[in-house]
């Protein structure tokens, strides 16, 4: 199997029914249905909250810049962020931007190449809107409905009709610019985000080379952190903490929905098939490909959520066969030997596993590749199995769609685990 990078398609998300151009957002939302007037248009710039917990934005819509280094210091952190993003932008860096939405960060739709939205014609707003939304979708399967950030900042009426026209209900501002694009040093970016620093507050950023906001971000984080505050993104803000999700007809909320959230979303877990349910005295929760269970104190950075070892439960009484019998084959450039199961993981199993959450997601290798019979197609592909996963090579799919993370919930739960 050849190395690939692989990508799911994520549901839309409805647009949010506001008043128009608020300045400062209060915790209470409604979601708006899909033909929204042309004036359900929130515009925000601080989230009405007493919580010390702020949003760091992102523009990415210039150079490649600081992009990378930016994400491996939110991702060594722990911190998700959002991105203003142009189509222009992901249509150059279109690695940078599936690792965005692979490590949990949003993304919002920052127009295709940046004019003044005040300055062009509503028939240019819809194109520079949808070129970057159908662009970024094709990437990543996320869509950034309903959040915009306008270019430079500049809106008008007109505008704000247009973007609710075009389902955009979500107008992002900021709390503070750090300036940063402007030519702030980086003693002066961070001083200014912690004098500036409010709960609820946005701050604005950008990738570019211009900007000395990379280098600023690992102490900022630290330096907020130890003033109390923590970070999400901005659609963590606005959008409920409950979400229900129509494929299936159940609802996720809570530790379960954030984890989902965090972690993976579709691309990891798949749609719940389940409500909650308590087994044992713990709270459980299925999903097409997982079962996650809540162990409060457990797991606090993971939201005290672990995964069901669903692949070693359905693989019981299976260890004496061929491809679960351990070996000792040792790792090379193709694959790792994992010791603790005496497993292997090679060439595009290896890739995926390594980019979509590695053992705490899907846990060690527990058999090698082998042909294996579709349970649900009946067709027959190569699989792997982990303790927590099985991954499916499917190659009547278009690369990246070839490997596809196997229904291990819907089968635990008709089998009664």
């Amino acid at each position: 199997m050849s190395r690939r990078v692989f990508r799911f398609r994520a549901p839309s998300r409805l647009a949010l029914a506001v008043l128009l151009a608020v300045v400062v957002l209060g915790p209470a939302l409604a979601v708006a249905p899909r033909d929204a007037a042309a004036a359900d248009v929130l515009t925000v710039r601080t989230f009405g909250t007493t919580e010390k917990v702020m949003a760091l934005t992102f523009d990415a819509g210039s150079d490649t810049g600081y992009a990378a280094q930016i994400l491996d210091t939110l991702a060594n952190r722990g911190v998700k962020a959002s991105f203003g993003m142009t189509g222009a932008w992901a249509q150059a860096n279109p690695a940078l931007v599936r690792r965005m939405v692979n490590e949990g960060h949003q993304l919002i739709n920052h127009s295709w190449d940046h004019p003044s939205f005040p300055a062009i014609s509503s028939a240019e707003r819809a194109s520079q809107l949808s070129r970057t939304e159908d662009l970024v979708h094709s990437l990543t399967g996320a869509w950034m409905k309903p959040y915009f950030r306008p270019p430079y900042g500049e809106y008008d009426q007109s505008t704000l009709n247009d973007l609710a026209a075009n389902g955009y209900t979500v107008n992002v501002m900021w709390t503070t610019d750090t300036m940063g694009w402007n030519g702030a040093t980086t003693s002066q970016i961070l001083q200014k985000v912690l004098d500036q620093a409010t709960p609820g507050g946005i701050v604005l950023m950008h990738v570019g080379a211009a900007s000395q906001d990379a280098a600023a971000l690992p102490s900022m984080i630290d330096q907020l952190r130890a003033r109390g505050y923590r970070f999400q993104t901005v659609r963590d803000f606005i959008e409920p903490s409950s979400r229900y999700f129509p494929e299936t007809g159940h609802s996720v909320s809570g530790n379960f929905l954030a984890y989902w959230d965090t972690f993976g979303g579709l691309a990891n877990f798949g749609f719940p098939i389940s409500d909650v349910f308590t087994r044992d005295g713990i709270q459980m929760q299925y999903f097409e490909r997982v079962r996650m269970e809540l162990h409060p104190g457990v797991w606090p950075a993971r939201y005290d959520v672990l995964l069901g070892l669903l692949g070693v439960e359905l693989t019981a009484g299976r260890q004496n066969e061929t491809p679960f019998k351990r070996v000792t084959t040792p790792s090379d450039a193709n694959c790792t030997f994992y010791q603790p199961t005496g497993h292997r993981l090679c060439w595009g199993f290896r890739y995926y596993w390594e980019h979509h959450g590695g053992l705490p997601i899907f846990g060690y290798p527990i058999s090698e590749e082998f042909q294996e019979r579709n349970r649900e197609t009946g067709e027959v592909y190569t699989v792997q199995y982990f303790e927590r996963a099985r991954f499916e090579y499917h190659p009547e799919n278009r690369p990246p769609w070839d490997i596809l993370g196997g229904h291990l919930g819907r089968q635990a739960m008709d089998a009664g685990y």
